[in-house]
């Protein structure tokens, strides 16, 4: 009976936790910017001349008990007003947050050893399901970013014209 009790303790334990988790998935991909509803500030939008449109906010509106996102912001790429991207932006930060958070989410690898993890700079991409998830470290201007990049194969073909538009673009400004 002890023992039971222990477990059902356990588990409660776990789901408690798992509830806490943030979830900033807050709309599901293909769904249409009107579905994204959020509790005080509303998100700002920017429309491209890609035929795309971002709907920015601070993680920390999402994940309020999170801070660890303090600083990170959430992207939603909308094409056609369908979701296709999920961003989350993490810039000049003296931590790795972002990627402490996508190796315990999507699964851990490798870093160069004897390297502290500041000043690794690369990508490394996972597949769940119909996602693609990609994490990048990065230098910018003045500093570095994290990011992690979330793409749904079932818009892969959008992503890609749209990807092709914003490099033809970039072509063009050189």
């Amino acid at each position: 009976m002890n023992k039971f009790i222990l477990y059902l303790f356990g588990f409660l334990l776990l789901a408690q936790a798992n509830a806490l988790a943030c979830n900033f998935k807050i709309s599901n991909f293909g769904d249409p910017k009107e579905n994204v509803k959020l509790e005080g500030p509303q998100p700002i939008s920017m429309p491209d001349q890609f035929g795309g449109e971002s709907l920015l906010f601070p993680m920390i509106d999402v994940c309020k008990n999170d801070k660890s996102f303090d600083g990170t912001m959430l992207i939603y790429l909308y094409i056609k007003n369908k979701l296709s991207r999920i961003q989350l932006y993490r810039a000049n930060m003296q931590d790795t947050n972002l990627m402490d958070f996508a190796m315990s989410k999507y699964g851990k690898f490798n870093l160069p050893e004897g390297l502290p993890k500041l000043m690794w700079r690369g990508s490394y991409q996972w597949e769940v399901g119909n996602d693609n998830i990609e994490y990048i470290f990065t230098n910018i201007h003045d500093g570095h970013a994290e990011i992690i990049d979330i793409t749904s194969k079932l818009y892969a073909n959008t992503m890609a014209d749209y990807n092709e538009k914003v490099g033809e673009w970039l072509d063009s400004q050189q």
